[in-house]
């Protein structure tokens, strides 16, 4: 497992692996669905959280990565007594927990984050997304690779706000999630950008015309366009959540793609059967 090569590892390093087990994840349920995080922090951190205490002592480790671990156990361990901790977590200088903590208070129906998750979503992706000329004086390959890289971590912690948003009832997120569900440069971003627009196809269809928002035909253009299987798998699972015709709706363009495998197809076609059964 990736975990078990934590110990003794720079924070960078740490900093690195979590992003990598944050793109294989989702917004949605336990942060690390398979792995047993009391474990994870016990043999490879040496940190126990045995005691309410211990874990709340864990919220404050100068390693982020400690920091989130901890929310997720405080709010699973406490529940609603969780939410001045989550709370204070939101002015945390890494995004990483802002948005969690944000995303566990909704989990409480608590609302508080979503203040601190519109000013991350403007600070990340103050033009939604659009391209950004390279600074001509720029020519050297390497640093051209870098900083496409930066803008494209930025984007993507701007889709972990527009999640949490969405998640809220706030969907300033829709021209973000849009771009980058058809442009997003990393699969991760493609990714985030279909789980914010099932969020926001999950609201009311009336007040979404009003707004000139769309996101099913967006959702459907993913599904017939979208050539990454791993987007691909993310779309055809996500759009279960939604309303049974809609769901149909994108499933329907799934199996139709001629960008996918027909393994993947039989995937969409599997679920579209599923969502039909109900």
């Amino acid at each position: 497992m990736e975990y078990l090569i934590l110990k003794n590892k720079s924070s960078r390093y740490i900093s690195i692996l979590l992003l990598l087990v944050l793109m294989i994840s989702t917004i949605e349920g336990s942060l690390f669905p398979h792995l047993d995080i009391e474990e994870l922090l016990r043999e490879e951190l040496g940190i126990y959280t045995d005691t309410t205490e211990q874990i709340l002592q864990a919220t404050k480790s100068e390693n982020f990565f400690v920091r989130l671990c901890a929310l997720e156990l405080l709010k699973d361990r406490i529940g609603t007594k969780a939410i001045p901790t989550l709370k204070e977590a939101l002015d945390d200088q890494r995004m990483e927990v802002r948005w969690r903590a944000a995303h566990l208070l909704g989990t409480l129906d608590d609302k508080t984050g979503l203040e601190r998750m519109r000013q991350d979503l403007m600070e990340f992706a103050p033009n939604n997304g659009a391209p950004v000329p390279l600074d001509p004086n720029v020519t050297d390959p390497n640093e051209i690779k870098e900083v496409e890289g930066k803008r494209n971590l930025r984007l993507s912690y701007a889709l972990d706000a527009a999640t949490v948003l969405a998640e809220l009832g706030d969907r300033r997120g829709y021209e973000l999630a849009v771009r980058m569900a058809l442009e997003g440069a990393w699969a991760v971003q493609r990714k985030q950008a279909v789980q914010v627009l099932v969020e926001i196809a999950k609201g009311d269809e009336k007040i979404l015309a009003a707004e000139g928002k769309d996101p099913v035909i967006f959702l459907c253009a993913v599904a017939e366009f979208e050539k990454d299987r791993t987007v691909f798998r993310k779309l055809t699972g996500s759009v279960e959540e939604l309303r049974g015709d809609i769901a149909a709706r994108v499933l329907e363009k799934a199996i139709s793609s001629r960008h996918q495998s027909e393994l993947m197809r039989n995937v969409a076609k599997r679920r579209l059967e599923r969502v039909r059964a109900k």
